[in-house]
């Protein structure tokens, strides 16, 4: 008795050890950033409503009472926050008002009325990865799977789940007949629990030995655990066949991959159809024996009165509709790079440590648009595109301009097919996506008094000649295009590559080199002619945050992706903060960023406003020789998106950056601001701004055909009128007399 009494008590520990430590168990979990809810924000553009769903927040009518729960007028929004770990009231002990002005958050007060700076939701679990595979993963509570799929998996798979102690004796029969040849258990129907132990605890082996430990090891789960925590790990881990080469396991990730939808939004017939497949996992192949099965279980859950007779009627005539969706592979760009990061912290731990959680910078929602982005985006491309003995490629990185975070980041078409991470690691020539750090080094200058020179000043668009060691180098323009003497604001729209390189030349490469490293670049860069027209190589994500030290207003982030690891019980293993420098003048970016403007409204980015960019946005296109390489970055106030097209080969793709890149960041960015245009730039102190004509760069007359708004520094602006277009005496004193 004492020796029974011994080894129910080891088993017990084993089980319970199992359950809460075991790696294959404990997967390591990531999490991306909380968002932040403050005043200006606007909620259609967030997604708020559906971040709130994906975080298993519950929709009410009324005044929410209970953690998790929210309600949604038109003018306000009511939420009662979670606490992050626990999901239980955050430390705000009522739910917090929201109140909106035609879609954007005016104003925000707490339960007792206090006025609110910011609200943080907590981060939502973007991936979980169980064992050296990396397996992806997503639990959820019991909760948050449909009560339909529950009864269902129940009637398919256990009809006596709550009322047995694991073994159910009226249906097992001949469970445990021997074969007496082979000494083996023949395998038949188990229940949910003896599934459990079998798929947890056993190897696939089957013994008479494996058989009596299912049996020692159903009966312990019973004792330690709630029916309802047991069916809970069995949805979490049970098998729901292929994704391709990866395993689907747990019914969030099945709902996902079969009806693109969340546990807890499956119908009765979808709920059915899932439970059915638990059996045999392919036999959704066949949507006649798919429908036979689902229909098998709607009337075993009918004889159990689990469900009424409309119900059953209903959902077996329903028609099977299956919705499949990819898993997001493309997080596993994401997912690799952060095990890059905490690689030497980690002491060279992988990321499947059993328990770890990961905090990175990931805006889950962002994510998903720019995965959407690229795939729909390089197909569209790619028909267009040269042909090559290869598949065209694409890299994406967004980033944070306030913050530093890069919040999406897409390496390739296809991880699990090219791990290789084109985002990170690709370098490749940056070609005129380059040219704003001349014009950022110029202006840089002209605070500084050592030039005059201002977006309407005049360069030369002639063709150069410049002497370098190698030889005489002369640079041509796009199609051979002919310049004579342009602004600078017309340099950078245009894209005008003999203007740029006599600007570069006539401010010093130095100085330029001194500018991209200012800003960000650290990859190598020498101070010959060819750098103005962007010939050194750079990463995305390095470009992307050059840009960001632009759109931020002169602050230079070091790329920044990871906040935390810590282990399950919230112990700090690493943590992390954004690195950050004030580098150059406000101003000086705030003018770079308005001549890039025109980039998008006039010049080589033109064709952005019939792909549906209908608001303000900064950026440049880049376009190396041979149609290497197409580039985009553009921002706005909110977000900065760098964006190559090319092959891996550099084959020429026949693509520049408009006709390339340029559609996959529109496609991005307009899907960011769905409802609403994002907030203006707001001019730094010291900006003036004038209207000029600009084919001669001064103060533009009544007569002059063509008018733009200019931006200066104060004391910069030109102070005589246009001499091409006089005002006729008549119209200038009335003008006068005003």
């Amino acid at each position: 008795a004492a020796g029974l009494l011994l080894r129910i008590g080891c088993v017990y520990y084993h089980v319970g050890r199992e359950v809460t430590a075991n790696v294959a168990g404990k997967p390591s979990i990531f999490y991306g950033r909380s968002l932040q809810i403050r005043k200006g924000t606007h909620l259609g553009n967030m997604r708020f409503t559906e971040r709130l769903h994906r975080l298993s927040y519950r929709r009410i009518t009324g005044k929410p009472t209970l953690p998790g729960t929210f309600s949604e007028e038109k003018s306000r929004i009511r939420i009662f926050l979670k606490n992050k770990a626990t999901g239980e009231a955050s430390d705000e002990e009522g739910p917090v008002d929201i109140v909106l002005q035609s879609g954007r958050v005016e104003s925000i007060f707490s339960s007792t009325g206090k006025p609110i700076n910011v609200v943080k939701l907590n981060p939502e679990e973007i991936a979980r990865i169980i064992g050296p595979k990396m397996e992806f993963q997503k639990s959820v509570t019991l909760s948050d799977i449909s009560p339909h799929l529950q009864n269902a998996v129940i009637a398919a798979e256990d009809a006596h789940f709550y009322s047995h102690m694991g073994f159910d004796l009226l249906e097992m029969g001949s469970v445990l007949f021997v074969n007496s040849k082979k000494r083996q258990f023949v395998q038949s129907d188990s229940s949910i629990t003896q599934q459990l132990a079998k798929n947890f605890f056993l190897s696939p082996e089957i013994t008479s030995l494996r058989k009596l430990r299912e049996i020692e090891l159903t009966l312990i789960l019973e004792l330690r655990y709630t029916k309802k925590q047991i069916l809970e790990m069995y949805l979490n881990r049970v098998y729901f066949g292929q994704d391709g080469s990866r395993s689907i396991y747990g019914i969030e990730r099945a709902a996902n991959f079969y009806f693109s939808k969340h546990a807890h939004n499956l119908s009765l017939q979808e709920a059915a159809l899932l439970a059915g497949m638990i059996h045999s996992p392919n036999r959704y192949r066949n949507l006649k024996s798919a429908k036979e099965r689902r229909n098998a279980v709607l009337a075993r859950m009918h004889n159990l009165k689990m469900i009424s007779d409309d119900q059953f009627q209903k959902a077996s005539n329903a028609l099977l509709s299956i919705r499949r969706c990819k898993a997001p592979e493309r997080i596993s760009y994401f997912i690799d790079l952060i095990q890059r990061i905490t690689k030497e912290d980690l002491g060279g731990e992988k990321p499947y440590h059993g328990g770890y959680r990961y905090y990175t910078t990931m805006d889950p929602v962002f994510q998903a648009l720019a995965e959407e982005a690229v795939t729909r985006g390089i197909e569209e491309i790619e028909a267009q595109a040269f042909p090559a003995n290869e598949k065209l490629q694409a890299a994406l990185v967004a980033v944070d301009p306030l913050t530093g975070e890069m919040t999406a980041m897409v390496g390739g078409r296809n991880y699990q097919q090219a791990p290789f991470n084109r985002a990170v690691d690709a370098n490749r020539q940056s070609g005129s996506a380059f040219k704003p750090f001349v014009l950022l080094t110029a202006l840089s200058l002209s605070l500084q008094g050592k030039n005059d020179l201002t977006l309407s000043s005049f360069v030369s668009g002639k063709p150069i000649t410049i002497q370098t060691p190698e030889g005489p180098w002369t640079p041509t323009n796009f199609e051979n295009k002919k310049y004579e003497n342009i602004t600078i604001r017309k340099i950078m729209e245009d894209s005008v590559n003999t203007a740029t390189t006599r600007l570069a030349s006539e401010i010093g490469f130095k100085k330029v080199v001194q500018t991209a490293r200012l800003a960000g670049m650290t990859s190598p860069l020498s101070p010959v002619p060819s750098l103005a027209l962007g010939s050194f190589e750079v990463t995305p994500r390095e470009l992307a945050y050059a840009y960001a030290t632009i759109a931020s207003g002169g602050i230079r982030f070091e790329p920044f992706a990871l906040y935390s690891v810590t282990t399950e019980n919230g112990n700090i293993i690493i943590s992390r903060k954004v690195h950050a420098k004030h580098v150059f003048d406000p101003r000086v970016t705030y003018l770079t960023g308005y001549a890039l403007e025109g980039v998008l409204k006039r010049g080589t980015a033109y064709e952005a406003k019939g792909l549906g960019i209908n608001f303000p946005a900064s950026g440049k296109t880049g376009t190396t020789n041979g149609n290497r390489d197409s580039w985009f970055v553009g921002y706005t106030p909110d977000i900065v998106c760098a964006v190559w097209v090319g092959y891996d080969s550099g084959t020429d793709t026949g693509l520049t950056g408009a006709q390339g890149a340029l559609r996959i960041w529109s496609r991005f960015m307009r899907s960011l601001y769905s409802q609403s245009q994002p907030s203006a730039v707001v001019p730094p102190k010291g900006i003036h701004r004038a209207v000029i004509d600009p084919k001669t760069g001064y103060l533009a007359t009544s007569a002059c055909p063509q008018k733009i708004t200019e931006a200066y520094l104060t004391g910069t602006a030109p102070k005589k009128t246009c001499p091409d277009h006089t005002e006729k005496p008549v119209t200038k004193k009335k003008r006068d007399n005003k």
